[in-house]
């Protein structure tokens, strides 16, 4: 069986949880949405998987995110480009990977462990 080094584990969450996303406009100059609810339903150190209400357009040229949240204790600011859309219940499901970081890699991996450590103590 043949192994990438370069895949990331994905934690799946039992239960998803709130977070915040800006769409980026960059046409000169780098703008910001309003910003929108999202759920996170699972998380690697290099990309998400977000469910929301609101049908983002992707068609065309690729659509960046400015996301926010906190799986832990310490607050989570990255970007990154949605890859994938899919209907899903009453909104859509992406696909969405963000802008390489190691430090926030190694921050979501961190806090990662945390979580689930608070989750098995409770």
């Amino acid at each position: 069986m043949l192994y990438k080094r370069t895949e990331y584990f994905r934690y799946t969450f039992g239960k998803p949880f709130e977070a915040e996303f800006r769409i980026v406009v960059t046409n000169g100059t780098a703008k910001e949405s309003s910003p929108g609810g999202c759920k996170l339903l699972d998380i690697s150190p290099g990309g998400a998987k977000i469910f929301t209400n609101f049908n983002i357009p992707i068609e065309g040229e690729s659509v960046r995110l400015h996301l926010t949240f906190t799986l832990h204790e310490e607050m989570i600011d990255l970007q990154g480009v949605i890859v994938w859309k899919k209907p899903y219940s009453d909104g859509y499901m992406y696909g969405y990977d963000f802008d390489e970081d190691a430090a926030i890699e190694q921050l979501i991996v961190e806090e990662l462990k945390l979580r689930r450590k608070s989750e098995i103590d409770s």
